[in-house]
């Protein structure tokens, strides 16, 4: 293991002899810092990232329980641990006082119980850690659903959407399971995200997993987390999406795409609240809703032997069906302004001529309302503007007004798979004054996907 991955432990002591026995007891594992004074140890946890501060409490100048209370307050990521050779019972109040003692050892010290203190030490340390790192994560995915959910990007009142509205009002006052059925593109996880923040829930997290973006050697891991030694590679315990939604919703996109093996263990979950993290240990109850989504049929998987009946059942308590876009052809024009708003963010406010709203009402739309919002992103970022006309449709898409024409890929796919006319991506490149970032950016690709094609093409 490299200096910096190894914990970095600070030894505080006037003896110079401790220091070296510590030093050479400890080196071999650990990073060791030591410091004959507090002021000492203090400039020591200015530079470096201490894990586990070891002091002596009686020192010359600054006492160990002043350096631990300025350790406190200043590194509270810091676990302390007490040597001394007194054992003066309000010595070590002090001590305790000050915080975050993990332990203490009387001098003179047994070997293998300071080597036992200290590691325990730093395990405390790594598991506040993990602790602080989840805190984050669920803070972030907190600001997340806030920052991405927004009731307009809901758009439209044709073909069954004012139906699937109503739905999410009445569902929203639940805890039922949802099920959430529609073509790709058609917006289910905004349905689901809206589901979830007009619920009693909407103050906790809401945990999205692509079923199908899963290897099938990591779902269960993923769903329902693992202990420390479940598999090569798992060198700690770590929790599932479940555990981590508790208290909030889980969204499972694509929930057809699980095996059948995980589909007993997702039914499991709805029918008695309890999950058991991979290799074992104690069953672990978590409260959280479940709402679940599909492009496939699944009353046909379910014949086809493919999807469990129970489980379909189970989900199904609230059914949710999305219309595709060419059932709402009427809503196009609203969809077409709310995007262009959207994507046209900071720039001159966009305006639709009526004839490009009637070239878009004469597609059928097999990409749905996703391959309408990429039509009108291209549209923006190759258009002059700021005006979206017939013009600014059909270097995209030839022969758009014929319907049942086959669509084209997103555009980020087009050229993540090399499928597209460089001249496109040459104009691409310009809009964003030639900087290969932003214009990875724009079309949501890795900048080195994108500098590969590129350079493949000839344009840099």
């Amino acid at each position: 293991m490299s200096e910096e991955q190894r914990s970095v432990l600070l030894y505080v002591d006037d003896e110079a002899g401790n220091l070296e026995v510590f030093r050479e007891l400890f080196d071999a594992e650990y990073v060791v810092r030591t410091a004959t004074s507090g002021h000492e140890a203090l400039s020591v946890l200015e530079r470096e990232p201490v894990a586990v501060l070891v002091t002596d409490l009686r020192m010359p100048g600054m006492s160990g329980i002043e350096l631990m209370e300025r350790v406190a307050a200043a590194y509270p990521d810091v676990v302390a641990v007490v040597v001394s050779a007194y054992t003066d019972t309000e010595l070590f109040l002090g001590a305790i006082r000050a915080g975050r003692l993990h332990d203490y050892v009387i001098k003179p010290w047994s070997l293998d119980r300071l080597r036992e203190t200290v590691r325990g030490a730093v395990e405390e340390h790594r598991r506040r850690r993990r602790l602080a790192d989840l805190a984050c994560d669920r803070a972030a995915l907190e600001q997340q659903v806030r920052e991405r959910y927004d009731p307009d990007q809901i758009v439209g009142s044709e073909g069954g959407l004012r139906s699937v509205m109503e739905t999410v009002r009445v569902a929203a006052v639940s805890d039922a399971t949802v099920l959430i059925q529609g073509e790709t593109g058609t917006g289910k996880e905004l349905v689901a995200r809206a589901i979830h923040a007009q619920s009693t829930r909407r103050h906790r997290v809401l945990v999205k997993v692509d079923c199908a973006a899963l290897a099938p050697t990591l779902v269960e891991s993923e769903l329902f987390g693992h202990r420390r030694g479940a598999f090569t590679g798992a060198d700690r315990d770590r929790p599932g999406r479940f555990e981590m939604a508790d208290g909030g919703t889980v969204f499972l996109d694509e929930v057809a795409e699980l095996t059948v093996p995980m589909q007993a263990r997702l039914l499991r979950v709805l029918q008695e609240g309890v999950i058991e993290r991979l290799g074992g240990g104690t069953p672990v109850r978590v409260d959280v809703r479940v709402i679940a989504a599909t492009a496939v049929d699944l009353p046909a998987a379910v014949a086809a032997g493919t999807f469990r009946e129970d489980l379909y059942y189970r989900l199904c308590v609230v059914p949710v069906v999305v219309p595709p876009l060419r059932q709402r052809l009427g809503d196009i024009p609203a969809l077409v302004r709310h995007f262009l708003r959207k994507h046209g963010r900071g720039r001159v406010a966009w305006e639709v001529d009526p004839a490009a709203l009637e070239q878009l009402q004469h597609h059928d739309w097999p990409g749905n309302v996703r391959e309408l919002e990429n039509l009108v992103e291209r549209a923006v970022v190759l258009g002059a503007g700021p005006r979206l006309g017939p013009e600014d449709l059909s270097p995209f898409r030839p022969g758009l007004p014929a319907a049942g024409q086959s669509r084209r890929r997103s555009w980020g796919r087009e050229v993540r798979r090399g499928r597209f006319d460089p001249r496109e991506l040459r104009e691409i490149l310009r809009k964003a004054g030639g900087n290969v970032s932003r214009a990875a950016r724009s079309l949501r690709l890795p900048r080195t996907t994108l500098h590969y094609r590129l350079r493949k093409s000839g344009l840099i």
